[in-house]
């Protein structure tokens, strides 16, 4: 293993047994006090099975060949697809407060809206690294990329899940972007994905108006829809600078909800304090770091659009978690990558992380520059990569 993809891994490992804590911390008295649980270790048991999934996941991506996922992006477009169609089928989709997100298997459910972001990230980048010009020309490559990710996000908004589908839009148009599209042939295609949330406000008018008020002025509704928000400010801020102790914390005790997932990160904040939640932070900083330098060191095209693909949905989401949690933007249900409960996010995270460590390892013996190009400079390894194909 590369010391690139070791550091991965260790990172990796620790925010997974942060999260392990945290999330006993924050839900052992509440399932021991409730009838619906066993006992106080309910959460945890089923953490701790989705744990062994997603150790098996990584595994998995790190041994397969980055040969087989450049040529299986057609196959993990149309799997994606399927998923996300599943969603609806009686019977097989499940919903779970007036959305149908989930695929039920047995006693567990599956978020196919997850599997979707590595779908498309294979498949965008297998199709841009075929011709290094290909996203040059409108009607051979940027059409039909772009119409594979509208696609995806189309089908993730009608579940609704309007926040997911944004995000996977914003990382799948990055990476367009940065595999060579013109923006003149993004522009249409921004106009027409503004066009739709616009259609979708004025259809939620009333929706969307009371999440802005309540993002605005959580205070003027503190026990409704700004109790979430304000509960999780007033968790981030009594932890102070080391925090209440572990497992002593109050907010978990049914003053906020979804601590165990979403808003798992103000419990983090409560307990450890400051510095436990800046040592959370910088694990990120770290990953993305690493992620990152994985990328630029990657031997093809398609390797380094894979890393970036993979590391931007990690800490973008990291960064999307911790504003919501801080009140930096409107509330939206996303888990905190590794650490929230929850074993769709963290089995396909552990797969990504997987497909990392193969980039990696198939990259061992310099960088994506000297190989493409023979030069090691920032400047030049875009270039020469931007030839290859």
């Amino acid at each position: 293993m590369s010391r690139d993809s070791a550091v991965l891994v260790v990172l990796v490992v620790a925010l997974v047994a942060i999260g392990l804590v945290a999330l006993y911390s924050a839900t052992g008295v509440g399932a021991e006090r409730s009838a619906r649980y066993p006992d106080g270790t309910y959460f945890l048991r089923r953490q701790l099975v989705w744990v062994a999934l997603s150790a098996a996941a990584l595994g998995a991506g790190a041994l397969v060949p980055l040969s087989v996922w450049r040529r299986g992006g057609p196959v993990a477009l149309a799997l994606t697809v399927g998923l996300l169609v599943l969603v609806f089928v009686p019977g097989v989709g499940a919903q779970i407060n007036a959305a149908r997100r989930w695929v039920r298997l047995g006693g567990w459910v599956f978020q196919p809206s997850e599997a979707a972001k590595l779908g498309i990230a294979v498949f965008l980048c297998g199709f841009a690294a075929s011709d290094p010009d290909r996203l040059r020309r409108f009607w051979t490559g940027f059409l039909p990329a772009g119409a594979a990710l509208g696609l995806v996000c189309g089908l993730i908004l009608v579940e609704p899940d309007v926040g997911t589908a944004l995000f996977v839009g914003l990382v799948g148009a990055l990476v367009l972007l940065v595999a060579g599209l013109r923006p003149a042939h993004a522009l249409p295609a921004f106009l027409a994905g503004a066009g739709l949330l616009a259609y979708y406000a004025l259809g939620h008018t009333e929706h969307v108006l009371a999440r802005v008020q309540t993002f605005l002025h959580p205070d003027r509704d503190p026990l409704g829809k700004g109790h979430q928000i304000l509960q999780s400010l007033v968790a981030l801020g009594s932890g102070g600078w080391t925090g209440v102790g572990l497992g002593r914390g109050m907010s978990k005790l049914y003053y906020l909800p979804e601590v165990h997932s979403d808003f798992i990160f103000p419990v983090i904040g409560e307990e450890m304090g400051f510095l436990g939640a800046a040592g959370v932070l910088l694990l990120y900083a770290a990953l993305g770091a690493a992620g990152y330098r994985i990328a630029w060191r990657a031997r093809d095209r398609f390797g380094f659009l894979l890393a970036f693909a993979l590391t931007g949905y990690i800490i973008l989401q990291a960064i999307l978690n911790v504003a919501v949690a801080t009140g930096s933007v409107p509330t939206k249900g996303i888990p905190l990558p590794f650490v929230s409960a929850g074993g769709s996010s963290l089995l396909v995270a552990a797969a990504e992380i997987g497909i990392l460590v193969r980039i990696a390892r198939e990259s061992e013996g310099g960088e994506c520059g000297e190989r493409a190009g023979g030069s090691s400079s920032p400047e030049a390894a875009p270039a020469a990569m931007s030839s290859r194909a």
